[in-house]
């Protein structure tokens, strides 16, 4: 995903990407947990904001997308199994805590373009957009679907 690829330019609607809801989708980690979450303005929120609450925290990465909040709803349930509370997740399996991670790492710092279709693949090919269908599948909300999963995986331990 991080190769440099400036001189393509990907066509949105091809992909059912819009170019709606700009912003950005944000990833801290405070202590052994991860924060997902999305800002329109990543500078207020997490260098002025969320520094006053967590002043420990650390800002692993803030990728620009279009569809900011549909990004972010799909990464929360594809993180489903790890949910711990609210918008904060422990992945304590080190494979699966570096594959997410590195690859949301993968994203560009200023191509939202990319990094919208980019998103696509990550999702439908990491096997992530599972549990969307799940979810819809079995017509959850995203707290139940976060309820159900993390208990069927700490009950399996």
């Amino acid at each position: 995903m991080a190769e440099d690829r400036s001189d393509f330019r990907p066509d949105l609607k091809i992909f059912g990407a819009s170019k709606i809801d700009p912003g950005w989708v944000y990833l801290v980690k405070n202590g052994e947990l991860l924060k997902l979450g999305k800002t329109k303005n990543p500078k207020k929120r997490l260098e002025r904001d969320a520094k006053t609450w967590l002043p420990d925290m650390e800002i692993i990465a803030v990728k620009p997308f279009w569809g900011m909040s549909f990004v972010e709803r799909r990464l929360h349930t594809a993180l489903a199994d790890y949910w711990y509370d609210g918008e904060w997740y422990k992945i304590e399996d080190a494979d699966a805590y570096e594959f997410f991670v590195e690859g949301f790492l993968e994203f560009y710092e200023k191509d939202r373009d990319m990094n919208s279709v980019d998103f696509i693949y990550w999702m439908n090919g990491s096997g992530m957009s599972e549990f969307c269908l799940a979810m819809n599948e079995q017509g959850l909300t995203l707290p139940q679907f976060h309820k159900q999963e993390s208990r069927a995986r700490k009950s399996s331990k």
